[in-house]
Parts: structure tokens; C-alpha cells; sequence
């Protein structure tokens, strides 16, 4: 009986392939088929689709991320959790204000506080390695290199966050992209007033033409003028800087000498309702000097 089943699904396992197999006959007589080809695109589709709001975000975070490295993301979780933390405990210890809020806040302020250091970071550092990468392009330029070699000469030489913005500019204009959409994408990269008027004295030359190493030479000039006296600025307010930091540590200080000699007193200002508005006028005060004081450094010119 078995043997009779085995032929019956055997012969239309036959049938059901002779049906799947194509002829050959009609196989040779079909007209070929054009096969499309799928061509790449000069523009990711995948980006238009998302929305303004994430690629404003994107722009604002490159520039960090970019100084982080790699990783970024996992430093960030892990310098935020860290403060969450410390925050979370100091709260329960000392102040024993909303278990969540309070927290909250610090962390947030923390994260915009180590993300404006972060930029200021970055700045510094493009101001201290945009004069060198204008001197190469400078020396590319009266070498006899025009300003495309040159722009992708001094990204093949310095290997930091401004040479590979130049290599990247430099590869972009050898593609034949055109220099307005190339350097206005650059300039959102680095949006610092030396960049974008160096940026303007390209696109002039590229159009134009004229003198582009005289106007290089005048602006690694006012650069380097300008780093100076930024340095000058910081060695004049050092005193006044290191002195409100002095000051700003005193009272903590003393809240530490009060909580190892009498401890009684430290409690009474920490959690008793009428010593808390002593604690609360302690920090208000501090927050207040330090922010006139940075002020006050800002704007000193």
C-alpha cells in the first residue's frame, strides 16, 4: 500500500515540475526583457523624507559629537547618568527637596552647560588650527595650485576636524558640485565669523578671480591678532576670575569646617524650616556673583 502511495505522489511531484518548468521553445521565441538598472542618486532620498525639525537638531549636534569621537553617544548617557546620580544622592542627604525635580534640573542644566563647553571647545580649537591650514593653502596657491588643489591639498595635510572639512570641500568641488551649495553646507559647520569671510574671499576668487594670496596673508594677520588678544584678555582678568572662584568656595568650605566641629549647627541650616532659608540665600547668592562675574569677563573687549 505504501509503495502505491510513494508512485502516486511521486508521479505528480512530476506533473506539478513539468507544469513550474518553462518551455523552450516559448523561452527562445519571448522577447528580451530590458532589465532596469538602478542608477545611484546625487541626492539621498532617505533625507527628504525626514522632517526639518531633525535635521535642525542633527546640525546643532554634529559639531559635539564630532569633538567626542567615537562614542558620543554612550559618553553622554554616561556623563548625564553620572550627574543624575550624584545629584539624586546630594538631594537625599541634604537638601531633601522633590526626589525627581530637583534632580531633573540639575541634570538638564548640566547637559547644557557641558554642551556650550563642548562648543567652546570646538571654537577654540578652530581658532587655534585655522591660521596653519591657511598658511599651507596659501603656500598651495603660490606654489601654482589652484584654489581646488589647494582646498584638497591642505585636507590631504592636517589631520584634524579642519582638514577633513577640506577634504571634504575638496572632493565635493572636484565632483563639479556647485560651490555655493558646497561651502554655504560648510559654513553651517563651522559658523565663525573668520570661516565665513574666508569662504567669501573664495567664492569672490572663484568667480572673479584677484589677488587671493594678499587677501589670505591679511586675514592669517587678523587671526593671529585676534587669538592674542583673546590671550591678553585672559591674562588681565586671571586675578579677578581666580579671586570669585576663591570666594565662591568659601562658603562651602565652611559648611565642611562646621560639619566636622559642630555638626548641630550644619543640621540646623540644612534641614530645619527656618535654616533652610539660610541654605537657599547661601546658593541663591553664589549663583547670582558667579553669573555677574562671568558677565562681566564676557564683556571685556
Amino acid at each position: 500500500m505504501s509503495l502505491y502511495i510513494a508512485c502516486l505522489l511521486g508521479g505528480l511531484a512530476l506533473l506539478l515540475y513539468g507544469k513550474t518548468r518553462p518551455d523552450p521553445k516559448a523561452a527562445f521565441l519571448k522577447p528580451e526583457q530590458q532589465v532596469q538598472e538602478k542608477t545611484p542618486l546625487a541626492v539621498n532620498l532617505k533625507n527628504l523624507g525626514k522632517s526639518r525639525l531633525y535635521l535642525k537638531l542633527k546640525e546643532l549636534a554634529d559639531p559635539a559629537l564630532d569633538l567626542l569621537g567615537d562614542g558620543a553617544w554612550i559618553k553622554i548617557g554616561a556623563f548625564l547618568t553620572l550627574v543624575f546620580s550624584g545629584a539624586t544622592f546630594a538631594n537625599q542627604k541634604w537638601l531633601q527637596l522633590h526626589p525627581l525635580l530637583l534632580p531633573a534640573l540639575i541634570t538638564l542644566a548640566a547637559f547644557i552647560w557641558g554642551w556650550s563647553f563642548m562648543l567652546r571647545r570646538r571654537k577654540t580649537k578652530f581658532e587655534e588650527t585655522f591660521p596653519d591650514a591657511l598658511n599651507i593653502m596659501m603656500s598651495a596657491v603660490t606654489a601654482g595650485d589652484s584654489v581646488t588643489q589647494s582646498i584638497t591639498y591642505v585636507g590631504k595635510t592636517l589631520d584634524n576636524t579642519i582638514g577633513r572639512e577640506f577634504k571634504h570641500v575638496g572632493e565635493r568641488l572636484k565632483l563639479g558640485e556647485p560651490p555655493e551649495s558646497v561651502f554655504k553646507r560648510s559654513c553651517k559647520r563651522f559658523p565663525y565669523p573668520a570661516y565665513l569671510f574666508f569662504v567669501v574671499t573664495i567664492r569672490a576668487n572663484m568667480t572673479r578671480g584677484g589677488q587671493l594670496k594678499n587677501v589670505m596673508a591679511r586675514l592669517i594677520r587678523v587671526l593671529v591678532d585676534s587669538r592674542a588678544m583673546e590671550k591678553k584678555k585672559m591674562a588681565l582678568t586671571s586675578e579677578a576670575r581666580l579671586s570669585a572662584k576663591i570666594v565662591a568656595a568659601l562658603p562651602l568650605a565652611f559648611m565642611g569646617i562646621m560639619h566636622l566641629m559642630n555638626p548641630d549647627d550644619l543640621q540646623f541650616v540644612l534641614f530645619h524650616p527656618d535654616g533652610r532659608w539660610i541654605l537657599f540665600y547661601v546658593l541663591g547668592s553664589e549663583a547670582l556673583g558667579l553669573t555677574i562675574i562671568w558677565l562681566l569677563v564676557r564683556g571685556v573687549r
